[in-house]
């Protein structure tokens, strides 16, 4: 939970010893006192105006001895000591009331409760009084904002919103509220408005860097990550820069895009601080996403150097291994992370969590079910995220158990987020596909395809799973129709045609995405592969597929397309690294061991590509007579008759 701080209580001297000589005369209602106990309280009084505080509150100590039932002279003790600062004390003395007071005494009570607050239930405490207390003399506006900074660190947006809106009322141009209003419109979802409160409070050099921090905040809560970035920077240059300032600054300059300057600025954090941990673990991911394999890894290894037991360099570091297919090494590295939590030394049941996961994704990469499963179950709560459902569908997926895993999934409960509702969808439709159920797969898939484009998407990629292309041909026109200008549902179209037979239309398309998107590396890979395939353009793809493997290195797919146009082109040796690459980071394609098979039988190698000839036909064929094709080629060059 986010903490807001809370404003200094400060209980005037005056106000105090005005309120004592109403104890003095007494109440009826909450109890007299004895004589001698009143005497003491108005010496107490006396001592207490002449700036002789300890004086006072040692004589108005005795007076509570005299009487400790009562609890009028237990709540004027209270408000003494939190007038001298002794707030500990205070809340003792209040407590002894038994929840007998004044609206001051509410008042000063909530706000010494909230200073010292610790946790959720100590605040709602503070509120509870704060809220007995908003219309105490003269102290009522400093309760009140008080109770409105306690609610916002409660998370509790439109409440704090009331507060803060009455207080506007009163003091419209009190900047401290600007700050309160854009924190709790920002919980209210209100982001604009919250940015725009924000932005007027950094214009007070006082509270600047407070309210930078959370405009840049409220901004990031909006995913405008480059307007973030700007307010950021532009607060960096002019007030000066920390590393832990510049490192925050590079993170968001990276979510934006804009992974040249957050290079740049994480290598000036780096020059300060070679061993900062952020900064490491941010370059690393920089450079990853960017295929920079090698050099991601030797920054994660440079951050384990300086912290061998670095929970999340070393995460990150498996990660990169299993993304590259060094899944051996990055079974090693995660068990030793494991080896961590089992032991203690890291106790986090996030880190717990992602380690499991992590885990079943590499067993499941490699294959692996049976060794997935334990995996699976440790990393699964009793609310599923998309990436947990995800996984738990890929394990029913590749064991081919769709009916049980369409029980799985109807029954699993889930995050209440639209991309996990939409995922569950997904599996539903194909896993009663391929259950049989066509009639249950169709309600479903139409829900999705009336949805918007990400929905549109994962119907398609539905379709395209169960080989149903020509379905997904028609599908995909038609939400083309409906929704636009959308790349991803005109790349499933085109995708879509492709792989229905309508070879012409599906490059028309494609070329079409390209004018758009020229850096569509997907659209680059599948085009390129489809000339490639085909013999045609041969220049063309080539030149396409060098751009999609920069774009994304660590492709399987697109090293594959690469090797295979330099395969068209009679370049064997250039083939052969791209194509054996490929192979690496996607061992289980039965089209990628066809074509390696076909680079051994090029160069006369017939037992390697016999060898990888029937490796292929003990996986899963991506085209219609695939199977068949393989075979032959297999009958070839074994000499062996065509099943």
């Amino acid at each position: 939970m986010r903490r807001s701080p809370v404003v200094v209580v400060a209980v005037g001297l005056a106000w105090s010893c005005a309120a004592l000589a109403l104890a003095v005369a007494g109440s009826p209602e909450r109890g007299t006192g004895s004589g001698e106990a009143l005497a003491l309280v108005a010496q107490a009084q006396m001592r207490l105006a002449a700036g002789e505080i300890a004086e006072g509150l040692k004589l108005l100590r005795r007076a509570t001895e005299l009487e400790p039932d009562d609890p009028q002279l237990a709540e004027e003790f209270g408000l003494a000591l939190a007038d001298a600062g002794m707030s500990d004390e205070a809340i003792k003395e209040f407590r002894r009331t038994g929840g007998d007071l004044s609206p001051s005494g509410e008042a000063t009570f909530g706000m010494l409760l909230a200073q010292a607050a610790q946790s959720p239930a100590d605040l709602e405490a503070a509120v509870r009084h704060l809220l007995l207390g908003v219309d105490a003399v003269p102290q009522g506006d400093q309760v009140r904002m008080v109770l409105a900074q306690s609610l916002i660190r409660l998370d509790k947006g439109p409440e704090a919103w009331e507060q803060v809106r009455y207080l506007l009322g009163e003091r419209p141009n009190d900047p401290r509220l600007w700050i309160l209003a854009g924190e709790s419109l920002r919980q209210m979802g209100k982001l604009d408005e919250a940015a725009d409160w924000l932005r007027k409070a950094t214009a007070v050099p006082e509270l600047r860097q407070r309210a930078t921090l959370e405009l840049v905040d409220t901004l990031v809560t909006g995913r405008k990550f480059k307007e973030a970035a700007e307010v950021l920077g532009d607060f960096l240059s002019k007030e000066g820069a920390t590393l832990t300032g510049l490192t925050r600054w590079a993170t968001l300059l990276a979510r934006s895009g804009d992974k040249d300057k957050a290079r740049q600025v994480l290598d000036q954090v780096l020059e300060g601080d070679p061993k900062q941990h952020d900064a490491l673990l941010l370059k690393a991911m920089v450079e990853a996403s960017d295929g920079h394999v090698e050099a991601a890894e030797q920054l994660y290894r440079k951050a384990l150097a300086a912290d061998p037991d670095d929970p999340d360099a070393t995460l990150g570091l498996a990660r990169l291994l299993i993304d590259s297919r060094h899944l051996n090494e990055a079974r090693t590295v995660l068990d030793g992370l494991w080896t961590q939590i089992e032991e203690k030394k890291l106790d986090s049941e996030e880190a717990a969590t992602e380690v499991a996961q992590e885990r079943a994704a590499l067993e499941l990469l490699d294959h692996k079910t049976d060794d997935a499963l334990p995996w699976l179950k440790r990393a699964s709560g009793k609310v599923l995220t998309r990436r947990q459902l995800a996984l738990w569908g890929e394990y029913y997926r590749l064991r081919e158990s769709y009916k049980e895993g369409l029980v799985f999934v109807r029954d699993a409960k889930i995050e209440d987020d639209k991309e996990t509702a939409r995922l569950r969808s997904a599996l539903v439709v194909e896993f009663s596909f391929a259950a049989g159920d066509d009639a249950a797969a169709k309600e479903t898939l139409d829900r999705l395809l009336a949805g918007d484009a990400e929905d549109v998407v994962s119907a398609l990629g539905v379709l395209d799973r169960r080989k149903r292309y020509a379905e997904a041909a028609a599908r995909a026109k038609g939400a083309v129709a409906r929704l636009g200008d959308a790349p991803a549902v005109q790349f499933a179209y085109a995708a879509a045609l492709e792989r229905s037979g309508s070879w012409d239309e599906a490059v028309k398309q494609f070329r079409k995405l390209l004018a758009k998107q020229p850096d569509n590396a997907a659209a680059l890979n599948y085009l390129g592969y489809m000339f490639a395939d085909r013999g045609a353009n041969l220049e063309e793809a080539r030149t396409m597929l060098i751009k999609a493997v920069d774009l994304e290195p660590t492709s399987g797919a697109f090293q594959d397309s690469r090797g295979w146009v330099y395969f068209r082109l009679g370049e064997l040796d250039r083939a052969e690294k791209h194509l054996t690459e490929a192979l690496r980071l996607e061992p289980f394609d039965a089209t990628l061991r066809e074509h390696v098979g076909d680079l051994y039988r090029a160069r006369g190698d017939k037992a390697r590509a016999a060898d990888e000839y029937r490796q292929a036909l003990g996986l899963e064929p991506e085209e219609a007579g695939q199977k068949e094709k393989i075979e032959k080629k297999l009958a070839e060059v074994t000499g062996a008759p065509t099943p």
